[in-house]
C-alpha cells in the first residue's frame, strides 16, 4: 500500500491502518524521514452490536507531524514481532512533503 500525504510545518494528520492484533500482528515504524514526527495508537473499532468480542479487528491510528520542510518516505510494516526472519504480512509507505 503507499500513499501520499501533504503537510505544513506543525500540522498534523492521522490515517488508520486495520489490523488484528489478536492474531499477533501489529503495525510498527520501519523507517522515518526527518521531516515528520511519527506517532502510532492502537484504536477499537466498534463494535457491531451487542457484547465486546475477543478477535475483533482494531486499526492502528498512525498520526504525522511536519517537523521541517522537505519530502521523505514514512514505512511502516504489519509483522509479528518475534518473527524476526518472517518477511511481513503488509507494508505501508506514505511519501511526505512539508511545505
Amino acid at each position: 500500500m503507499q500513499q501520499t500525504l501533504e503537510l505544513r510545518v506543525g500540522e498534523s494528520k492521522s490515517i488508520t491502518l486495520a489490523g488484528n492484533p489478536t492474531t499477533g500482528f501489529l503495525w510498527s515504524l520501519a523507517a522515518a524521514a526527518d521531516v515528520v514526527k511519527v506517532e502510532l495508537a492502537l484504536e477499537q473499532t466498534p463494535a457491531p452490536s451487542g457484547p465486546p468480542l475477543c478477535g475483533r479487528p482494531c486499526g492502528t491510528v498512525v498520526t504525522l507531524t511536519g517537523k521541517t520542510a522537505g519530502q521523505g518516505q514514512v514505512t511502516l510494516v504489519y509483522a509479528r514481532p518475534w518473527e524476526k526472519d518472517e518477511a511481513p504480512a503488509r507494508t505501508c509507505t506514505i511519501n511526505v512533503t512539508v511545505k
